[in-house]
């Protein structure tokens, strides 16, 4: 939701009103090619929220993990490699008649250990060089939240103009599920040469045209007209650069992410800086992503 609306600066004090506070991290594995992203990973601070009560997790769209500061921890990231991670591939490997042997390139964090498996090498990349080399960094990731944002506030419109109640009736029934919702759709928004070209940094040799991305203009301006269609404070003056301000990562080096990860598996408190967030329409800072190549 955009900073400067009236339901973000009143979620705090609206009766009922708990979006603010809902966190998530959302862990993207895709393949050099673009042929592939791999079934998302979301970090809930719940594993059994209230509006997934009668879904098995195992049907949702994502896998779901749940721990109390929505963390990528060593454990989670454990379990991913093993019961996420390493079928899945190996199952793509085989349905494209290659033998099962990947190299797993993975962002410096102390919660991504390394994957011990024979088919699997994994390297992580050298420190506080994600947002030079990372090919998800160079644009992937705000592709993705610029479709999110888009379909978020496309829902936000239906909802008023269906359902005839005011923004902040349909904020408060904005739930962890249409968040797993819009997201995988946003995944699938997301193109093949735009995930292709964004290996140029680090791997310019598998880039099939370098000069072919998202038309990120495009979607924006559909962006801004929705926000002027919702209308309302902070909606009508809405633009390019309120949309860059709310998609944009917080600078994070690597130095913070290792002690505030050990503070928390130290059983401590992680300050709320270092905690990836999804509320409602944006994702936040540290949206952990993980690829093969």
């Amino acid at each position: 939701m955009p900073s400067r609306t009236f339901i973000a600066k009143s979620e705090k004090t609206a009766s009922g009103c708990k979006a603010a506070k809902n966190r998530i991290t959302f862990l993207l594995c895709s393949n050099a090619s673009g042929a592939r992203m791999l079934k998302p990973l979301i970090i809930n601070k719940a594993l059994h929220p209230r509006a997934l009560k009668g879904i098995h997790l195992a049907e949702l769209p994502v896998h779901f993990m749940a721990n109390k500061k929505a963390w990528v921890t060593s454990a989670v990231f454990t379990t991913w490699s093993n019961d996420c991670f390493v079928p899945e591939v190996e199952k793509y490997m085989t349905e494209m008649g290659l033998p099962f042997k990947v190299l797993l390139i993975v962002d410096y964090a102390p919660g991504h250990l390394f994957l011990q498996h024979l088919n699997v090498q994994a390297v992580f990349l050298p420190p506080n060089t994600t947002s030079l080399v990372q090919p998800l960094d160079q644009g992937i990731i705000a592709n993705l939240k610029r479709h999110y944002v888009k379909l978020t506030l496309s829902y936000i419109l239906k909802k008023l103009e269906n359902d005839g109640i005011s923004l902040i009736e349909v904020w408060k029934k904005f739930s962890i599920l249409d968040c797993i919702n819009h997201a995988i759709a946003a995944v699938a928004q997301i193109k093949q040469h735009t995930l292709n070209s964004y290996w140029k940094a680090i791997w310019p040799e598998c880039v099939i045209n370098r000069n072919v991305t998202e038309n990120t203009s495009t979607l924006s301006s559909e962006i801004i007209a929705l926000t002027h269609n919702i209308s309302g404070e902070g909606f009508v003056t809405f633009r390019e650069n309120d949309l860059v301000e709310m998609i944009k990562d917080k600078t994070v080096n690597d130095s913070d992410i290792f002690n505030n990860l050990t503070d928390y598996e130290d059983g401590q408190e992680e300050p709320d800086s270092m905690t990836a967030d999804m509320q409602g329409s944006s994702f936040a800072t540290n949206l952990k992503s993980i690829f093969i190549k």
